[in-house]
């Protein structure tokens, strides 16, 4: 297990359903301090990235959204 994943404490599903909500929570998640990863299908990506966070929500069944510290009221429009 590597440190990203021991400090990692906070996971919501989140649904991203537009083009348009990906650039959104891209934006979001960028302002985050700390590490914010999105997780699905065994894998995991920075949620920083507009690329990954656009291919996972084509690619995914699944949506999480992980972080060390909580991103809840950040990123509160797209959990579900």
């Amino acid at each position: 297990m590597t440190n990203t994943e021991t400090r990692l404490k906070y996971r919501y599903r989140i649904e991203l359903d537009t083009t348009a909500d990906v650039l959104e929570f891209n934006r979001l998640a960028a302002k985050i301090k700390g590490d914010v990863l999105l997780v699905g299908e065994d894998m995991k990506l920075n949620a920083k990235s507009f690329i990954g966070v656009h291919m996972a929500r084509i690619a995914w069944d699944e949506l999480y959204v992980e972080s060390d510290t909580d991103c809840y009221n950040d990123l509160k429009k797209f959990i579900i």
